[in-house]
């Protein structure tokens, strides 16, 4: 959980830093809303991908059971020891950051849900007021509410409501202009996408700061339909009037929501000519986060330094330190296998990585036991990432000394495995 909220918004911060610096000044109006509300669904939805690893296994276990390996290689030998969390009150694993952030995420979608019921218990109030469909005048299916009061232009959907108070039939011509784009390109849509998003990701001060900057986005496209219809001056006076107001709420199409000196500059500028190009720079930022904010592949894990490898196995099988896979006795821990279960039981600690990502299963772990009993080159055949790898060297690594194993009645060296199950309560 930690780790996806730390990546999910270090995504976020460059992504809308990026934006800040290449697209906010720019007349690429539908790129910017495709690149706001896409990189903020990758930044919430890339840290979950899991990528393979890049590195070849030396050597990969055999599956449990399997009689064509020696006995001393069958990873069944023993039977696997599970490791659970232990209790402290929280519910299958959950820990005190899951239950915060599960607690955000209700509280911030039931807000939601009230705004969207208050809107349509407003829309609901005006049946009584005169409505038209738009259909037949224009290239959008509509509801046009008009209402005999100052109500501050919005639209919602296909219902668009305007106060027509003081209004001239100009005026109403550039209102409904405006809200016919909101509609026709389905803004309403959007900004509840990225309302979701935020939902999702409430700790995230930019993923809201993104939806703000969508909103303005939607304007400056509304903006520029009408200037593009009606022309410039008589917009430019109507937006001074329709500055001040009171909305239906922050899910509606506001005409008056984003500050009017910004739209007044934003409808002055053009288009830049490689302005489409300036996408390309969120390739390397994207390829860097895939790279360290992916999860990595939890199986077939092993060592990864070949020539730390190389050395083993050489020293593995000179004359006098060579490692046997079958023997005649294998070695033993201490008092047997129970005890062997009570030691790791007992010492093993569920680490705290793996409960809040929630990684579980089989770590396979081979080491040597040598002549006189010690534990030396313990590795993982293979592991499932999360600190599970490392907490099963560890106690491997600080077992007391076995009965060493002997192989035509001489004590030897003799490769063993063991497997270690990692399970979420």
């Amino acid at each position: 959980m930690i780790r996806w909220v730390l990546f999910s918004t270090l995504a976020t911060g460059l992504f809308l830093g990026l934006y800040l610096l290449l697209f906010r000044r720019d007349r690429w109006l539908q790129l910017s809303r495709v690149y706001l509300l896409f990189t903020l669904a990758f930044s919430l939805a890339y840290p979950l991908v899991t990528l393979p690893r890049l590195s070849m296994p030396a050597f990969v276990a055999p599956a449990p059971g399997d009689s064509n390996e020696p006995e001393s290689l069958i990873l069944s030998q023993l039977q696997p020891i599970e490791v659970m969390p232990s209790a402290d009150g929280s519910p299958s694993g959950m820990g005190v950051w899951s239950i915060v952030y599960l607690s955000g995420l209700a509280l911030t979608l039931a807000l939601l849900l009230v705004r969207v019921i208050r809107t349509q218990m407003a829309l609901a109030r005006l049946t009584g007021s005169p409505k038209r469909s738009m259909k037949a005048e224009r290239s959008v299916e509509a509801r046009l509410h008009l209402v005999d009061d100052n109500t501050p232009p919005c639209s919602f959907f296909n219902h668009i409501i305007i106060g027509t108070r003081d209004l001239d039939d100009e005026q109403l011509q550039c209102i409904l202009a405006h809200e016919e784009l909101h509609v026709r390109q389905r803004h309403t849509l959007d900004v509840l996408a990225m309302r979701v998003m935020c939902c999702i990701a409430w700790f995230n001060p930019f993923a809201w700061l993104m939806l703000k900057e969508l909103r303005a986005v939607h304007e400056y496209l509304a903006d520029g339909a009408v200037v593009a219809s009606h022309g410039r001056e008589g917009y430019l006076g109507l937006l001074y009037r329709e500055a001040t107001g009171i909305g239906y709420g922050h899910i509606t199409n506001n005409f008056h929501s984003i500050n009017i000196k910004k739209r007044i500059a934003m409808m002055n500028k053009q288009k830049t000519r490689f302005g489409a190009w300036k996408l390309l720079a969120v390739l390397p930022v994207a390829a860097l986060l895939l790279t360290v904010g992916c999860k990595p592949a939890t199986t077939d894990k092993t060592v990864e330094d070949e020539n730390n490898q190389e050395l083993v196995a050489q020293e593995a099988n000179e004359p006098q330190g060579e490692v046997f896979n079958e023997v005649d006795e294998m070695p033993e821990y201490p008092g047997g296998t129970e005890e062997l279960y009570k030691y790791l039981g007992s010492n093993i600690t569920y680490p705290e990585q793996a409960k809040n990502d929630g990684i579980q299963g089989r770590v396979f772990v081979t080491f040597v036991v040598e002549r006189d009993g010690s534990i030396t080159n313990a590795q993982v055949l293979r592991g499932i990432g999360g600190g599970c790898d490392e907490e099963a060297l560890r106690v491997v690594n600080a077992m007391p000394k076995w009965t060493p194993g002997k192989k035509e009645g001489e004590v030897v060296r003799v490769q063993y495995n063991l497997p270690v199950i990692f399970k979420l309560q």
